[in-house]
C-alpha cells in the first residue's frame, strides 16, 4: 500500500489505461456482433433479391416469375387496369349524377325543422287526394316523427344529410302512390328511416377513434326510426341510407313499386321485402277507401276498367253488352281457387353512395379531425 502511495500517479495512470482497454474490448465485441448481425441482414436481403430476379412460382408447377422489365411492366398495367375496373364500379354504385339525390347544403336547424314539417303536411295531402289510407290513431310522421311531435328539435350535426333523408323519403312516397292501380285499396303504415342525429363520436384510445357509431338507446323511443341489420353499408368503400316502407295492399301494387325504384335510374337497392297477411282491423279500415284523384301529369282512369284477371279472384264478373245478362258456359265456368287478400309488406331501400376521397396527408401531416 506504501508502494501504492509512492508511486500514485504511475498507478493511477496504469489503471486509467487498463479501464481505457476494456473498454475498447468491449466496444471491439459490440461491433463485431453489429458487424455480424448487419452480415445476416445483407446475406437475407441478397437471397431476397435473387428469389425476386430467379423467379418465383405462386402456383405449383406453374413457370416462375420473376421481376424483370417486362413483368413489372405488366404488373403496372394490370393497376392501371384494376383502377379503371374501380372507377366504373364507383360510376355504377353512384349512378347517373343528374339523379343523385343530395340534401341542401345550407340547411340550418329552423330552415330544416321547417322544411320537415312542410313536407310531412305535403305527404298527408298527397295520400289524402288519392284516397290512400294512413294509421287513423297516430298517422304516420314518415320517418321524422321526432321532429313533428317534439317542438324544437333539431340534428346534432350533419343537416345536410338529414334534408338529404327528406328528398329521397319524398321519391319513395311518390313512387308508392304511382304504383297504387286505379280503384285498388292502399294503406301506408310508416315509412321509417336509419337516424343518423343519434350518432356518436368515439372517443380516443378506443378503436375507431373519430369516426361515428349508431347510439343505441338515441331512437329508443322513436316509432319511425330503425337500425338495419343487413345494408349495402361498406366502410369506406360504399355508404348507405336505410329506409324501411310498411304498407298494406295487392301484391300487384308491391310489384310496380318495386319495378318502379329498381328502373328509377337512383343509386338505390332493395335490401328485404317481407310479406304477411293484413290483420282483421286493416283489412275492415281498407274496405271504405275511397276512389283516387288524378295525379298531375298522368292519365285519367278510366271509368268502367276491363276484367284485368278473367275472374280468377272472384270478385270480378264480366261486363254485358246492350244491359243483356251474359251467357254463362257450364263448360268454360271458372273456380275460384285463390281468394284475393290483402297484404302487409315490408320492403327496406338503401340509398347508396361513393365517400369522397379524402386528399392525401402532406408531408409535415395534418391534425386528425
Amino acid at each position: 500500500m506504501q508502494n501504492f502511495k509512492k508511486n500514485l500517479g504511475f498507478n493511477l495512470a496504469l489503471i486509467a489505461i487498463a479501464g481505457l482497454f476494456i473498454a475498447g474490448c468491449a466496444m471491439a465485441f459490440m461491433a463485431f456482433r453489429g458487424s455480424a448481425s448487419s452480415k445476416l441482414l445483407l446475406t437475407r436481403a441478397q437471397k431476397e433479391q435473387a428469389a425476386l430476379l430467379n423467379g418465383h412460382a405462386f402456383v405449383p408447377g406453374a413457370a416462375l416469375v420473376s421481376l424483370n422489365d417486362k413483368n413489372v411492366e405488366a404488373a403496372s398495367a394490370d393497376v392501371k387496369e384494376l383502377e379503371v375496373h374501380l372507377a366504373s364500379l364507383r360510376a355504377a354504385i353512384s349512378g347517373n349524377p343528374d339523379l343523385a339525390i343530395r340534401g341542401k347544403a345550407s340547411a340550418n336547424s329552423a330552415e330544416l325543422s321547417a322544411l320537415l314539417r312542410e313536407s310531412v303536411d305535403g305527404w298527408r295531402k298527397l295520400a289524402a287526394d288519392q284516397g290512400i289510407k294512413l294509421m287513423p290513431n297516430d298517422p304516420t310522421a314518415f320517418g321524422f316523427h321526432r321532429y313533428i311531435h317534439n317542438q324544437g328539435t333539431a340534428p346534432k350535426r350533419d343537416f345536410q344529410k338529414v334534408d338529404q333523408q327528406r328528398q329521397i323519403i319524398d321519391f319513395i312516397v311518390r313512387q308508392l302512390v304511382e304504383s297504387r292501380l286505379a280503384g285498388s285499396p292502399l294503406l301506408i303504415e310508416s315509412i321509417d328511416r336509419e337516424p343518423i342525429e343519434t350518432f356518436v363520436l368515439i372517443p380516443e384510445g378506443k378503436p375507431g377513434a373519430g369516426t361515428y357509431v349508431p347510439d343505441a338507446d338515441g331512437s329508443k323511443n322513436e316509432v319511425d326510426e330503425f337500425q338495419p341489420t343487413r345494408t349495402f353499408d361498406r366502410r369506406g368503400l360504399v355508404d348507405s341510407l336505410s329506409f324501411r316502407v310498411r304498407f298494406v295492399g295487392y301484391t300487384p301494387t308491391l310489384r310496380t313499386f318495386v319495378n318502379k325504384v329498381r328502373n328509377s335510374g337512383r343509386p338505390v337497392a332493395i335490401t328485404t321485402i317481407d310479406v304477411g297477411l293484413a290483420t282483421k282491423e286493416v283489412e275492415k279500415l281498407l274496405s271504405t277507401a275511397s276512389a283516387p284523384s288524378v295525379l298531375p301529369g298522368a292519365a285519367a282512369p278510366a271509368t268502367a276498367a276491363p276484367a284485368l284477371l278473367g275472374g280468377f279472384f272472384g270478385s270480378e264478373e264480366p261486363a254485358a253488352a246492350n244491359g243483356a245478362k251474359p251467357a254463362v258456359s257450364q263448360v268454360d265456368q271458372r273456380v275460384l281457387v285463390v281468394p284475393r287478400k290483402l297484404s302487409s309488406f315490408v320492403v327496406q331501400i338503401d340509398y347508396l353512395s361513393i365517400p369522397e376521397e379524402k386528399p392525401a396527408a402532406s408531408a409535415e401531416g395534418e391534425p386528425k379531425k
